[in-house]
């Protein structure tokens, strides 16, 4: 962000959007995806890759009842809690790797009576 600051320094409010739409789809560390993906279950398609999504659309609702839709819905749903607990664990660990790291680095230093 900073280098989209410094390249745009009289117009960088109207390329925050785009510096924000690419941190949000970058996977995080943390939480092992993207905060796009964990929010809505997806990995993120660029218009770029993707070619005809109206007939990919058509197939998919052709070939499916309503019913079906639906389970497939209810089920992605689960697996989308799922992957969300999974990530809390993921940044529980992290959180504590840093914190090891961060201990480490502090020196304990002894208190007595008058200092």
């Amino acid at each position: 962000m900073r280098k989209l600051v410094y390249e745009k320094q009289q117009t960088w409010h109207k390329a925050l959007y785009d510096a924000l739409w690419v941190d949000r789809i970058n996977p995080k560390r943390a939480i092992g995806m993207s905060p796009f993906q964990l929010l809505y279950g997806l990995n993120v398609e660029s218009p770029i890759t993707m070619e005809l999504p109206a007939l990919k659309l058509a197939k998919v609702i052709e070939d499916e009842t309503y019913q079906d839709s639906l389970d497939k819905r209810i089920i992605f749903l689960s697996h989308l809690e799922e992957t969300r607990a999974e990530a809390v664990d993921r940044i529980v660990v992290h959180q504590n790797q840093v914190k090891a790291l961060f201990d480490k680095k502090i020196a304990s230093h002894e208190l007595s009576v008058g200092d």
